[in-house]
């Protein structure tokens, strides 16, 4: 396996590779060896489990949640030596890259020189046209990611739409639909009675694609109505100064908390605090957090785009157009004079997360790599 981010390095992509190996690790006859970034006080290799070794490649990262273009370079150099040599020790089965660029590069790779089979779980961001600030990077690395696709034997992509673009691409290509899941012991509802004012949640990268300036600029026109909300925006990127800058411009600094990066084992209890999650995402794949929120029995308000459309509807949660700042404040004033409304939808995000749970989204990974095993037994 190949994958640039694992904890605490990185983000969403991660998060699942971990939360995955935890299922992996109950399959003795199933040996993976993972080559990820580390820094340098990091062990070169780890043992994960009996049947999981992980090994890093020394990056120094400067910020843990996010990797520069420098530093994804990096590690497709050393990362490919590593595999390289670790191919010619172990002589693998299959190779697994958790994203197309760079791990599915590497991938490539090793099918290149060794014939060795790879799957490609895809990245939102792999899509050519997924991501609004990669849009010169795509012009130029777009022909390589339709190559690595071309020549994988199966992609894995998290919802209908990343699925849907991909096949709109090359509809030759074989690709299955495994949404990521929920540890439903660790997020979970507490009893608790609403917020006076109501309190929302958003956590995810501060960056244009997520989109929390429609959220602060619906909130700035709730209030001119009298309408108040207080907002946790959790996490950390390129746009923090940007977005506190338009919140003191609309005059509503006090009703917002810039809270950072919040460790993951921290999370729940801002979730269990929450009465609403918000995500006005431009372009989402499946998103960790709207998951989480669901899972903390939080009624969801999100954009008509990519996963959120298969995980909220009207039953659990409210949908607004992307960008469109007007219809959102229309959704938080309506939930503002209906709040009874909230404990229903509050039911239904619970009842939803309980079909994903990580031990029934692993069989879904296992059976496909068990397919791989009766293939090349077939074979020989």
């Amino acid at each position: 396996m190949l994958n640039n981010e694992f904890p605490p390095l990185g983000g969403g992509t991660g998060t699942v590779n971990y939360e995955l190996f935890k299922q992996f690790e109950k399959y003795p006859d199933l040996k993976i060896d993972l080559i990820t970034s580390g820094n340098k006080n990091d062990d070169r290799v780890e043992q994960f489990s009996e049947n999981i070794q992980i090994y890093k490649v020394i990056i120094n990262s400067r910020d843990i949640h996010h990797a520069s273009n420098y530093e994804l370079i990096k590690y497709t150099l050393k990362a490919s030596i590593k595999a390289i040599q670790l191919q010619r020790k172990n002589k693998y089965d299959l190779s697994f890259a958790w994203s197309t660029v760079p791990a599915g590069f590497i991938s490539f790779l090793l099918k290149l020189f060794f014939r060795l089979p790879y799957y490609i779980r895809v990245g939102g961001p792999d899509i050519p046209g997924f991501e609004e600030r990669y849009k010169n990077l795509y012009r130029i690395i777009s022909p390589v990611i339709k190559l690595i696709w071309k020549k994988s034997k199966l992609l894995i992509a998290k919802c209908k739409t990343e699925h849907e673009m991909i096949k709109a691409i090359n509809p030759n290509l074989n690709i299955h639909i495994i949404y990521n899941g929920i540890d439903t012991e660790k997020f979970f509802p507490t009893e608790k009675t609403l917020s006076t004012p109501l309190k929302i949640i958003c956590s995810a990268r501060l960056i244009k694609r997520k989109g929390q300036e429609v959220l602060i600029r619906a909130i700035a026109q709730l209030k001119e109505k009298g309408i108040v909300y207080r907002i946790d925006l959790i996490g950390e990127g390129d746009e923090k100064e940007n977005y506190m800058q338009l919140a003191d411009k609309l005059n509503v600094s006090e009703q917002i908390c810039f809270c950072g990066y919040i460790k993951r084992e921290k999370m729940p209890e801002f979730y269990q605090k929450a009465d609403i999650f918000v995500l006005p995402s431009y372009n989402e794949g499946m998103s960790n957090a709207l998951l989480e929120a669901m899972a903390c029995g939080l009624p969801a308000v999100v954009t008509d785009v990519g996963g959120t459309e298969e995980l909220v509807d009207m039953q659990n949660g409210f949908i607004f157009a992307k960008g469109n700042v007007a219809e959102l404040s229309t959704v938080l004033e309506h939930i503002y004079h209906n709040k009874k409304e909230l404990t229903n939808k509050s039911i239904n995000s619970i009842k939803k997360t309980q079909k994903l749970s990580w031990e029934q989204i692993g069989r879904k990974y296992l059976k496909l790599l068990n397919n791989e095993k009766k293939q090349k037994t077939k074979k020989h």
